[in-house]
Formats: C-alpha cells, structure tokens, sequence
C-alpha cells in the first residue's frame, strides 16, 4: 500500500533555481535556464566560473546553477561540491542548503539530508519546500509518521495553494493508518487540481484499506480516465474487482496492466490467481512462470506455481517449486506447509512431516501447518500425536473447523466415537453448512450403531454437498448395517457417477455385491477399482476373491504388487505360496497398532480363503475373530459383519 503511494506522489523532493540577475550576460542566462540540457547548462555555467571578470554573485549563482545540472546528469559528487562553493560564498543562503540536502538523498546518505534540510529551515523559516522535503525523508526513510505530517503542515499552512503538499500528507496519514485524515488530504488535493490523476489513485488506496471498494474502483477509474497508461491505477482496481468477487474484471484489469507494465512480477501472479479460481491451471502456470523470468528469486511465484502443478497433479513438479520457494525464503512457511502436503500426497510420509516439522519451527502459530501434520501422521497410525497437533491447531485458532473434523476422524480410529462425535459437533456449530462434518459424525454414529442418527446427519450432508461422493458412499456404509442393501447399492450407484475416479467407492460397491449383489457386478467393481489404483494390493485381493467366487482362474500373479510390506503374505496366501497358519504369524509386529492392524486383515482374508475350500466352520472362527478385533473403521469389520449374516450367524 505504502508502496503505492510512495511511487505516485505528486510532488517529489523539490530542487530550487535561481536565475540570473537581469544585467548578467548570455552565459550566466544560458546557466540559470533550465529548459536547456544539463550538459549545455554545465558548459555556460563552468564559462561564466573561468571568467575572471565574473563577480563573487555571479559565481555565486553559477556554482548554485551548476549543481542543480550536475543533479540532473546524475553527477552527485560534483553537484554537492558546488553546492559547497555556493555556501562559501553564502553561508545563510537556505536555497542551497535545501538543494544540497536533496543530493545527500539521492547518495541515500539520509542523516546528512536532514541536516542540511534543518540548516535550511533555520536560515529561512518560511521556506516551504525544505519542510516538504524533510516530511518526504521522515515520511519515507524514517517512518516518523508523526514528523512527517508536522512538516507537511507548516509547508502547507506557507503554500496552501499547493495541491502537492495536500498529496504527501495523505500519504504519511495512509501509512499512519489514519485513513480519514489521509482522505481529507487527498481530497483537498484533488480540489485544487482536479486533472491529476496520481491524486485521484491515491485516494483509492486510502478507500481500498478503509474497505470502501466500491468508492476506491470509482477513484482508480477516474485516474484511469485522466491517463489511460497508469498501470498501477489498473492493478489496484484489478486487486478492488478480486475482493468483490468479480474475477472477469480484475482478469481484464490485470490483463491492461501487464501490457502497459510487461515487466511487472506481482500483476503477473495476482493474474495467474485469477486464473486458478477459473481452474485453468495451465494458463495460471503460464503467469507464474513470466513472473519467474522477471524475478527468478520470486518465492511466492515459486510457491504459486508449485500449487498449480500440484492442483494438476504434477506432484514431482510440485515439490521441485516448493523447494525453490524454501531456498529464496529460508522463512517461507507456506511453502514448506504446501511441500509437507506434497510428500503427503506422494505417500512418503516421514519426508511430510519433516516439512511440516519446518514450518511450525518457522511459525509456531501457523494453525494449517499442524493439521497438515497431524494427517500424515493419522496415516502413520500415530493418532495420539495426530490429536496432539489437531489440539494445537485448535488452541491457536478456536474456530478451525478442518482441525475439530480432522480430530473426530483420529477419535473415531481410536474407537473414541463419543469424543468424536463432540468434535463434529463442535465442527458443525462453527460452521452449520460444513458437509464434511456431518459425514464425519453420521460415519461415527455407524460405528456405535446407531443408524438412524447416522443416516439424518447423512441425508443433511447431502442436502448442503448433493454432490459429495463421499456423503453418498458414508450413507450407503449405514444402508448396508441396516440390511437395506437396495438402498445401499443406489448410494454407492450415486457415488461412483458423482466421481468416477474414486476406486474406493467402486471397492465399497464391489464389496456389497460380493456379499448381497450379483457376483458378477462385484467382480467389475474390483476390476475398476484395480484399473485405477492397479498397485494398491487390497484391490487386488478383492478382485481374486471375486474371480474365484465366480469360477474364474486367478490372475493375481500378473499383479504388479509391492511384496515387501503388508499385505504381501495374504497376497502370498492365494498364490499358494504360503499357508493359513504362516499368514497369520505374519500378521505379527513389534508395532503393538500394527500388529492390530495386520492380525484383523489376517484373520478377515484367511477366513475368506477358508471358505473358498468350504472350511466353514474355520472360516466362521475367522470372521468372528476378524469382528472382535478389527477397528470398526476397517473394511473388513464391515465384510466380515456382511459374511457372517450372508452365513447366517449375525453378530
């Protein structure tokens, strides 16, 4: 904001002239006329200086003219040593202390400005423009707000007439953050001279931080329609047109701006942002890359861009932006949260943490960066410390309704259905239109068998989201532990045209077919499911068990499966390459949440094999094992509940 005003000030620091005294020659006019180049005006002036013929006055004037050339040429050096000069020969002459403290600044020696902006103050204390140009360095340099607008004050209780003056004293009330008072400035500004259109977009900054968008949109076009080339006025309005939701007009400001300002970094991203929200990744991933080629060490185009790619899911070329980002911003934290979600999304759970570890160090009150961490670490079963970070998340922001879901869904791993439920609760008086919290509590209300409840929250999950796959898939779970398995199949029916990708629902389905559907139906399930996840070794399994149910040799050999983790002994079991009794000692693990884990897998798909061999009174011992100990969030809690009442033994 600051910035914005800072480069639109109507009036800069002010260089006084003098001019030549009416007897003085050609040479010494030629010096005092600034409507010549500063190389001419140094030539006459460096004349009028080897004339030994020339008064002390003249030379005077001379040295004092040719400083002001030598500014303008950029020869900084040259012009304070004759601005020295001009003071040798006038110590009280307040014109040359003013100018040369304007040099001081451009050499940014900022301290020596000031003095020489006091000195001039002091030797003439009605000289306006040393009162503006030391407002500018408090305002500026020195972010003394309150110095700055005394100075502007005096400067403009001696030039009222000055529209300038009324412009940088809105400025220093802008970055005071007295936008009334820095509103008044600027309209008083604009009552003096109404053509300027710097004044009329300052004051539409003043109303984009009061929040008055409407009024900022009409003061950033009327200084449009004084000057059709102020980029800055068409990315402001453009930033005004975001806030109020009007992405097609901030997409055509943003659009003006970058072709009157191609150079610009920061249009191109708030672009490329406009372009996310039209879900037209590529084009947003076009912006950020022009961002980068005008600021390579851009890390929030970096970040940007990896966000794109991630949205695509291009995670490796995420996670290449993300690390770019962190190594230009050291302090990045959402770089690193969005590079913790990116391994997250890999599967690689510990490199996840690890960046979410780096951005609560960054920030430790970064309430998105412990929720992130507290899902990878839900998918490393470690639920106790998952609930740890959903707390702290919580603590830092009491009304993160992500992080009360998030908890419930731990308590509900941990069999805690009643701390759940008070989570989904607490989620759901935060915000009464959250879908999610409601599958949420209607999925924990499955597991305590209270099926009507789960199914109201369900059926209000679905009137908020009709289109969440996942609220029809949670209600077609209760279906089925209510025996209503039509009403079942058509929820999971509404799930998979919903999302058509999701190889879960198609499992879920598959599973309901298996045990109350057509067999045939089940075993296309599978067959989709393993389509779209063709490494993930459960869908595999299932599809081998639906084979063999149907009569149909097994094809689980041309899986490509990893067999160095679990389940690689059940896949091994219907391979024939071990036993029942060597895959259930396999089902064995130091980690006692594993071992659970595996042990009620193991019994589930052992006993699915014993009764493909008709053992069933094995396989009845199996399934009843599998439902005492398996977590009633596992699937298989679920098949073995549908197995044993397709046996007749209904728990």
């Amino acid at each position: 904001m600051a910035a914005g005003a800072g480069r639109s000030l109507a009036v800069p620091a002010i260089l006084l002239a003098l001019g030549a005294p009416a007897q003085a020659g050609s040479l010494l006019e030629d010096c005092a006329n600034d409507k010549l180049t500063p190389p001419n005006r140094i030539v006459a002036c460096t004349n009028v200086l080897e004339d030994k013929a020339a008064s002390a006055s003249d030379q005077a004037v001379a040295y004092f003219n040719r400083a002001n050339a030598l500014d303008r040429n950029g020869e900084f050096d040259r012009a304070i040593a004759d601005y020295d000069e001009a003071i040798a020969f006038n110590p009280k002459d307040a014109e040359a202390f003013n100018n040369r403290g304007l040099i001081w600044g451009h050499k940014k020696d900022f301290d020596r400005a000031l003095a020489d902006y006091d000195k001039a103050i002091e030797l003439n204390p009605q000289i306006a423009i040393a009162y503006a140009n030391r407002g500018l360095i408090w305002n500026d340099i020195k972010h003394d707000y309150v110095k700055a607008i005394a100075d502007f004050d005096k400067a403009i209780r001696l030039d009222p007439e000055n529209n300038g003056l009324y412009n940088l004293r809105g400025n220093a009330y802008l970055r005071k953050g007295d936008y009334d008072q820095a509103i008044t400035s600027y309209s008083q500004a604009i009552f003096l001279d109404p053509q300027d259109p710097n004044q009329y977009f300052n004051l539409g900054l003043a109303w984009t931080t009061k929040g008055n968008l409407e009024r900022a949109i009409a003061d950033y076009s009327q200084a449009i329609s004084l000057d059709a080339n102020h980029a800055e006025a068409y990315r402001w309005r453009a930033d005004a047109w975001v806030k109020r939701g009007d992405t097609d007009q901030a997409l055509s400001d943003y659009t003006e701006a970058i072709r009157l300002d191609p150079g610009d970094a920061e249009t191109f991203r708030n672009r490329a942002r406009i372009w996310e929200r039209k879900r037209d990744y590529d084009r947003a991933i076009a912006d950020y890359d022009q961002a980068i080629a005008f600021a390579p060490n851009d890390a929030v185009a970096y970040n940007g861009r990896g966000w794109m790619w991630s949205l695509k899911h291009e995670t490796d070329r995420a996670i290449v932006d993300y690390v770019k980002a962190t190594a230009f911003d050291p302090n990045y934290v959402l770089a690193y949260d969005n590079l913790g979600l990116a391994w997250w999304d890999k599967g690689d759970l510990d490199r996840a943490v690890s960046a979410f570890d780096q951005a609560v160090i960054v920030d430790p009150k970064y309430a998105p960066a412990y929720n992130d961490r507290g899902l990878a670490r839900m998918d490393k079963n470690q639920y106790d410390l998952a609930i740890a970070d959903y707390n702290m998340a919580i603590l830092i922001d009491a009304g993160f309704v992500s992080a009360y879901r998030n908890r419930g869904n731990a308590w509900n791993r941990k069999g805690q259905f009643d701390y759940a439920i008070a989570d989904f609760d607490q989620a759901i008086d935060h915000d009464p239109d959250d879908a999610d919290a409601y599958v949420g509590r209607g999925r924990s209300r499955i597991y305590k068998a209270d099926y009507t409840k789960a199914i109201a929250d369900l059926d209000q999950a679905i009137r908020i989201g009709p289109k969440s796959a996942r609220a029809h898939d949670t209600r077609g779970l209760a279906m089925v532990y209510k025996a209503d398995y039509a009403g079942a199949l058509a929820d999971y029916d509404e799930a998979i045209r919903l999302s058509p990708k999701n190889a879960s629902a198609y499992r879920n389905r598959g599973i309901a077919s298996f045990y109350f559907g057509p067999p045939a139906k089940a075993q296309a399930d599978f067959e989709q499911a393993a389509a779209i996840k063709p490494g993930d070794s459960y869908h595999a399994i299932w599809l081998d068990l639906a084979r063999r149910r149907n009569g149909q040799p097994s094809i689980l050999v041309d899986a490509k499966l990893d067999m160095t983790r679990w389940p690689a002994a059940v896949v091994r079991l219907l391979l024939g390459q071990q036993t029942p009794e060597a895959t259930l000692l396999a089902a064995d693990n130091p980690d006692a949440t594993k071992k659970s884990a595996q042990l009620c897998e193991a019994n589930f798909y052992v006993a699915e094999f014993q009764r493909l061999q008709h053992h069933d009174e094995e396989a009845l011992r199996l399934y009843r094992l599998a439902l005492g100990g398996c977590p009633r969030d596992f699937i298989e809690y679920t098949a073995a509940t549908s197995a044993l009442r397709v046996m007749g033994k209904a728990p």
